[in-house]
């Protein structure tokens, strides 16, 4: 069943005194319930436009974007908002936790917005996902006093506490050595794959990108269908972005 899908979507910026930079060109893209897709490219490839497109941060220049077989276009501020904060997890690569708040109570923040019963229950919840992704330990812990492993731990464990349908990962890996970022990657995919999520990886890192099930590079702009996987094998140093 589709969860997402993108047809012809293209994002431009009107710059001063020039014609309009084309940052996105024309991309398609179906993303079902469960997928995991990993979208690889170089920095000014488009990928953090993308990434705020899929979010429902943006809106695209031309072109549709569905969450549901819904327009997202069609939806109103305030049901954007509630479908975001429902149904979108993003874990980022700076892990952007709350200084000054325990691992606990950063898990805890996307539960003061949800619906009543997740409200009401949002310390056992919390708990529950940190206890998940092997942080039950650390829960009383300052983000200062965490390594980058655990840091990216309760980010995650944060992405995932409302049971989003759609994850998204932007460079989960960049800020970590290659073991802890293999670790991490390992655990989201698991930890998606038992939640029936489906898992958006963006990254420059080809070898994080063909840990997904379909792979895809942005280049320019323009989206393309790729198997990474095949060229790895091949030491085609092309991919390796």
């Amino acid at each position: 069943m589709t969860l997402l899908r993108l047809e012809q979507v293209t994002r431009s910026v009107q710059l001063p005194d020039a014609q309009p930079l084309e940052i996105l060109k024309g991309v398609n893209l179906v993303v079902d319930v469960g997928d995991h897709v990993s979208i690889v490219g170089r920095s000014g490839s488009g990928k953090s436009t993308l990434l705020n497109l899929l979010g429902m941060l943006d809106d695209p220049t031309s072109g549709e974007i569905f969450f549901d077989d819904e327009p997202v276009r069609a939806l109103r501020t305030g049901q954007r908002d509630r479908k975001r904060g429902a149904d979108i997890g993003f874990i980022f690569q700076q892990f952007n936790l709350l200084p000054g708040r325990t691992a606990l109570e950063n898990v805890i923040t996307p539960l003061l917005y949800a619906p009543a019963k997740q409200f009401w229950s949002r310390r056992r919840l919390a708990m529950e996902m940190l206890d998940r992704v092997g942080l039950s330990t650390r829960m009383d812990s300052m983000p200062e006093k965490l390594s980058g492993g655990e840091q990216q731990r309760v980010a995650i464990a944060r992405a995932l506490v409302r049971r989003p349908r759609l994850i998204l990962s932007d460079e989960p890996t960049g800020a970590l050595d290659i073991e802890t970022g293999e670790s991490v990657m390992a655990l989201l995919d698991e930890v998606a794959e038992q939640s029936g999520a489906a898992l958006i990886t963006i990254t420059h890192d080809a070898n994080v990108a063909a840990l997904a099930r379909r792979h895809y590079r942005l280049d320019s702009g323009v989206l393309t269908g790729v198997d990474i996987t095949k060229a790895l094998a091949q030491s085609v140093p092309e991919v390796t972005l």
